[in-house]
């Protein structure tokens, strides 16, 4: 048994490295979305697109995520798709052309787009079920720690070394590193070893359709298509307090990474209470609707206020919006277990594409109003939307309550 223990531990700090620098990667072209507008002479509207070329594909590729997982092993998957992701990384640190990088974020996308649920499915069958929903709430918690990296170290790479790229160029190498590292760390578990015998498995087509027609998953579709709203601001949050406040590229990081920041101990939090609570319900709700109110606290700041406040609006928003990683739970004790990884793969990647919709959605609102007025009521109605469909139509699901 602690033999078991310390390797479940290991295994987490290695896949966590792994979810750091994708979270890096993810969030890069948001970071230097002020620099890459002004070095490619690109509209807002263009630069949404460039940040959803990885988001897209990353969305889309979700339920074959589940399928591969199913079919090669969650290793196999991870070290597979790691290999492309090194690939069109090191394409986007050469590439000079908005078509280029628009390439490697393609390439970025399809290779990070399988992790997240395969490290889900490595900590489910490595953990106690009582340890579960906080050992992946750490996992989720590296995200805030890669967000901070690309925020805060893009304005600080240009401020001392005149360029961002050698920054992209140490992430890349720590990803070269880190694969290594899961070569040789990570293995399978047979999930007979911890949930019993395998369900007899079901053609995928009915398997989805199962999925989609299951009205308990819908609510959780929804609400994580409208928390996707949240990444969208996230990353125009530096161009919008830029545009709009004043701030200098350093300082609008500054906000931003504080913000990113916020997510190492929220996702750690949210996910503590709710296994401590045993329920699911009340804090998606709570925290939901707290991020709601911040929201429209932060857009509402004059731009006079000293910068403490900004970085502490910042902080409690991102802190506040890391309920996300209460679905990552409540999916698989709402569904059959044959059907959780399809149902995970529906929410991430859906709620994944409704970002990619938004995100270029919210530049090309900005480039015909000329302002962010428009933009940011469309991200604030999600916000109140959202928080209604968690209080009136989520059902509590702790420990397989919501399923038959």
């Amino acid at each position: 048994m602690a033999k078991q223990r310390n390797y479940a531990l290991v295994l987490l700090a290695t896949i966590c490295v792994t979810y750091f620098v994708e979270n890096f990667l993810r969030n890069a072209a948001g970071a230097l979305t002020p620099l890459l507008i002004e070095e490619l002479g690109i509209s807002h509207g263009s630069m949404g697109l460039l940040i959803s070329a990885f988001f897209f594909v990353y969305g889309v590729m979700q339920i074959p995520s589940g399928i591969l997982s199913d079919a090669l092993g969650a290793r196999k998957t991870i070290l597979g798709f790691t290999t492309l992701t090194v690939a069109g990384v090191f394409l986007f640190w050469l590439s000079r052309s908005y078509s280029l990088l628009g390439v490697a974020q393609f390439m970025v996308g399809v290779g990070c787009s399988v992790f997240y649920i395969n490290a889900v499915k490595l900590i489910s069958a490595w953990f106690p079920a009582e340890r579960k929903a906080t050992a992946i709430g750490v996992l989720s918690a590296a995200s805030g720690l890669g967000n901070f990296v690309a925020y805060m170290g893009f304005p600080l790479s240009v401020q001392y070394l005149g360029d961002w790229r050698p920054l992209y160029l140490g992430m890349s190498m720590l990803l070269v590193a880190n694969w290594v590292m899961n070569f040789r760390v990570l293995r399978e578990r047979d999930e007979a070893d911890v949930d019993g015998p395998r369900a007899e498995g079901q053609p995928i087509i009915r398997t989805l359709v199962a999925t989609l027609t299951d009205v308990r998953l819908l609510p959780l579709i929804v609400g994580y298509v409208l928390a996707s709203f949240s990444w969208v601001f996230l990353n125009w949050m530096p161009q919008y307090l830029i545009d709009v406040k004043g701030f200098t590229y350093v300082n609008a990081g500054l906000v931003a990474s504080a913000g990113s920041i916020a997510g190492i101990p929220g996702c750690i939090v949210v996910a503590a209470v709710s296994d401590r609570l045993r329920k699911r319900k009340l804090p998606i709700v709570a925290f939901s609707a707290a991020y709601a109110v911040l929201l429209f606290v932060f857009l509402s700041m004059p731009s006079g206020l000293p910068l403490a406040a900004y970085l502490a609006v910042s902080f409690g928003l991102t802190f506040m919006v890391s309920f996300w990683v209460l679905f990552f739970s409540m999916v698989p004790e709402t569904l059959p277990p044959e059907r959780a990884s399809v149902g995970l793969g529906l929410v991430n990647g859906l709620g994944t594409i409704g970002f990619s919709v938004v995100a270029p959605l919210y530049g090309g609102l900005v480039d015909s109003t000329g302002g962010y007025g428009a933009s940011n009521t469309v991200l604030m109605a999600g916000a109140v939307a959202m928080t209604l469909i968690f209080a009136v139509f989520i059902k509590e699901c702790y420990g397989g309550a919501g399923k038959e």
